[in-house]
């Protein structure tokens, strides 16, 4: 019984190290402070770290279009733009990854295809 709740608890404690998270908070029009995104990512946090900067940049650009005045400006400055899917296809995760465990991704465009996957904005490369 106590060698089933230390392995959970070194379960627990090993997932939740895998976890990367971010939140950005802004001023709307009317000077008060919102939290505009909250995003989290689990995985391998040396390519989630940048899936947490896509899915932030992306929000912020977003608020700052309605309005909104966000503190940390960089999030603005970040192409945001991912390499191309395949002809034909859309990026998912197991195409990303086989990309990624190939080489032909560097960890920042596997964290921003991760990102872009999740927030359902992955798109049929039509190649035409």
């Amino acid at each position: 019984m106590f060698i089933r709740h230390v392995f959970l608890f070194s379960l627990i404690f090993i997932c939740s190290a895998c976890t990367t998270s971010g939140q950005l908070y802004y001023v709307d029009t009317k000077g008060n402070e919102k939290l505009g995104c909250d995003v989290e990512f689990i995985g391998i946090p040396s390519v989630d770290k940048f899936a947490v900067e896509y899915a932030l940049s992306l929000c912020a650009k977003s608020i700052v279009k309605k309005g909104g005045v966000i503190k940390e400006s960089h999030l603005l400055k970040i192409d945001t733009t991912i390499p191309a899917a395949p002809c034909g296809a859309a990026w998912t995760h197991e195409l990303a990854k086989q990309h990624f465990q190939s080489k032909y991704l560097s960890k920042k465009e596997y964290g921003y295809i991760v990102a872009n996957i999740d927030l359902k904005l992955a798109e049929l490369n039509t190649c035409i």
